[in-house]
Parts: structure tokens; C-alpha cells; sequence
């Protein structure tokens, strides 16, 4: 997306809200553009959502998948149940690398979100103010 050169609200790569008006009229023009500011981040944050359900139902159906693990077999058996073990291990670790950063643009995403809220409840304050 374009910045509008007439925009109020700027969102920079920091994730820092940057807001400027100079009246009342402005700053509710300012309070109608976080509001959308805000609902283009709830979209972004159901689609990482979205990519995580999907990372998680590939692993649960991979999990179903798989057969349990033998018993018996005596030493044999053992060192196999520690192969299968460790796979299991290593496949877990896996699906949290996968999530990781994912759960870590949802996380800045809220940061946004939160900054959004606070500015439009100052930004409502001020034109409260100087009405």
C-alpha cells in the first residue's frame, strides 16, 4: 500500500504510530484513519492465525499418521524406541521453528493494535479538550 500524501497517520517499519494534526476537524479525520489502520492489522493478524492453523493441522494429521512405537524386543527394542523418540523430538522442534516467527509478527501486530487503541483515546481526549 501507497502512503496517502494527505494522510494523518503514518506506521513506520519500526511499527512507531506517528500522528499529526493541527485541529479538531483533522483530528477526528486522524481517529477515523486509525480506526481503518486498525482493522487492516486485526486482517493481517487473522492471516498469520490462519498460517499457523494450517502449519498445526499438517503436523497433527502427520502425528495421526505415524505408528506407535514398538515394544518389546529387549535391548533391540530399546535403542529403537530412542530413534523414534528423538524423531519425534526433532519433529516437534520442527513445527516451533515454524511457529516462531510467525507468533512473532503477531506479537508485533498486537504492539500495533495496542498503539492504535492509546492514540485514538488520546487523540479523543485532545478534541474533548479544545471543543
Amino acid at each position: 500500500m501507497l502512503p496517502d500524501k494527505s494522510s494523518f497517520v503514518t506506521i513506520d517499519g519500526d511499527s512507531q504510530l506517528h500522528i499529526s494534526f493541527q485541529s479538531s476537524a483533522e483530528a477526528k479525520i486522524a481517529i477515523k484513519e486509525l480506526k481503518l489502520k486498525k482493522k487492516e492489522y486485526a486482517f493481517v493478524k487473522r492471516e498469520i492465525s490462519q498460517q499457523q492453523k494450517i502449519i498445526r493441522a499438517e503436523y497433527t494429521d502427520k502425528v495421526r499418521q505415524r505408528g506407535s512405537k514398538i515394544r518389546g524386543g529387549g535391548s533391540i527394542g530399546r535403542v529403537v524406541r530412542t530413534i523414534q523418540t528423538i524423531n519425534r523430538d526433532g519433529d516437534r522442534r520442527a513445527l516451533a521453528q515454524q511457529l516462531t516467527p510467525l507468533e512473532q509478527q503477531k506479537n508485533a501486530v498486537d504492539g500495533i493494535i495496542n498503539a492504535i487503541d492509546q492514540a485514538i483515546l488520546q487523540i479523543e481526549r485532545y478534541i474533548i479538550e479544545n471543543s
